[in-house]
């Protein structure tokens, strides 16, 4: 009996770690990046948080308290689980000025999150999220 709630407190650990990791990530990339060609922290921490039945309700908790980054991977994360709770935080959030590191292969660069937003809006990132991961 210890050990199985060992392990379900281990489990929600787990589940736990992905958001909050999620809410602070430092940079946004999908897809291969760096030499090797990996998958982000980011997206993988996205994928376990939509792997859940409450993939929302963490999502939103989780974005009052998320980095610029962080908001980005959240609003795909919402689009492609809750688009109804996507449209009501996209009406609401505040327009940051503020530049986002950004990962793509292995460039690194700062983007606008107006730019990064409108590209989320168009659903560039929905395919990344589509496809089995490595």
């Amino acid at each position: 009996m210890i050990l199985l709630q060992l392990g379900v407190s281990l489990a929600a650990t787990s589940e736990n770690s992905a958001v909050r990791d999620l809410a602070a990530a430092k940079s946004f990339a999908f897809g291969g990046i760096g030499v090797a060609g990996l998958m982000s922290e980011g997206e993988r921490n996205l994928r376990a948080v939509l792997e859940r039945p409450d993939a929302s309700q963490q999502l939103q908790a989780a974005l009052a308290h998320a980095t610029s980054a962080g908001e980005l991977y959240i609003l795909v994360g919402l689009r492609r689980c809750d688009h109804a709770a996507y449209q009501k935080v996209i009406s609401s959030l505040p327009r940051s000025n503020d530049d986002v590191e950004v990962a793509r292969g292995c460039m690194i660069s700062r983007e606008p999150f107006r730019q990064l937003l409108s590209q989320i809006q168009d659903g560039r990132f929905d395919d990344y999220l589509s496809r089995p991961p490595w």
